[in-house]
Formats: structure tokens, sequence, C-alpha cells
């Protein structure tokens, strides 16, 4: 929950400042980080949407999701428009197409891309390579807000200790919704 939580944290509120009726898109909305970042988008009072694949429609929808995109058979591209910021959390091809969603001086933060000047200047974004970085500080405002139930985190899955391997490789190969717990004992 601390890597996840701060990344989305540090995204939504210290690099992108979203505020309440701001529109936001979330890619990877099922994932980790997509998850912990739907919740706190609308504890925000934003408008989310999400890229997932249809399988993880009705799980996104439960965590708040209010427009969601099957990227195995939509493009988003051409359904989202005028939106204020994106997440980045899959980097490529999805990167450079969110700039064309975001309207003038809306801000992309990327979990996997170096800014990209060209793409900055020709639509009027701004845009953020985000290092997550774990302090104090932020992990205080990450428990405050678990403290007041403002999050569901999702565990797909546990694996015993010594099967810690197996545990990876179905992370690798699965995409879990949430997270995948390795247990102790």
């Amino acid at each position: 929950m601390p890597l996840v939580g701060v990344s989305a944290w540090q995204a939504l509120v210290e690099n992108i400042g979203l505020s309440r009726y701001q529109k936001i898109l979330i890619h990877g909305g099922a994932g980790g980080i997509g998850s912990i970042a739907i919740q706190l988008a609308k504890h925000l009072d934003a408008y989310v949407a999400t890229t997932v694949k249809s399988e993880d429609k009705e799980f996104v929808q439960q965590l708040g999701a209010d427009k969601i995109v099957d990227y195995t058979t939509q493009s988003f591209e051409n359904i989202l428009q005028d939106y204020d910021a994106a997440l980045d959390t899959v980097g490529g091809e999805t990167y450079r197409k969110s700039f064309k969603v975001l309207k003038n001086n809306g801000t992309i933060v990327s979990m996997l891309e170096q800014p990209d000047s060209n793409l900055m200047k020709q639509y009027g974004v701004k845009a953020i390579f985000q290092f997550t970085e774990t302090t104090n500080e932020r992990l205080t405002k990450l428990a405050q807000w678990i403290d007041q139930n403002n999050i569901k985190v999702n565990v797909e899955k546990t694996f015993p200790l010594d099967e810690t391997a197996r545990a990876l490789d179905y992370q690798k190969d699965n995409h879990p919704r949430g997270k995948v717990v390795i247990t102790i004992g």
C-alpha cells in the first residue's frame, strides 16, 4: 500500500493539484496505482474516466469511475475530450495519445515516460515524469486518508512465502486487479 498509495497521492494531489469538478483520465484503473488513484480522485470530487479491459469494467465502476473505456475494443482518444489531467501508468503509445484528450493547459503525469516537449508544445499541455518518493509526510497523509475509510485495497490473490516465484509470475502474466500478497507463516 505505501508505494501505490503514495504514487497516487503524489500524482493527483501534488503534481496535478486535482480539485472538485475537474476531469481526469486514469490509465490502468484496475491496477495497483490506478485503483487507488480512482478512489482518491473521487474523494476529491473529480470526474474520473479510466481505461481497462472489459473484464475489469465492473471492478472500476465499484471504485467510482464515471466513464470506463475498454482499451481492447475502443480508442480512448476518440471518445474523451477536454480533460484537465491524465495519469499514465502504461506508457508508450498510450502516453502519446493521452495528449489528445487534454484541454489546453492540462497536465499529464506519467510513471513511465519522460516529458515529450514536442507534444507539450503541440497540445499546450504540461507533462511531468513522476519518480515516486515515499516520505514521512506523504505516508502520514496517506495513513490519515486510510484511517478515514476512504480507500479499499483489493487483494486479488495470496501466495505463501515459499511460492514467491509463482506469485511474481502470476503478477507478470495476469495483470491483477489491485494487489498480490505474500503471506508469512
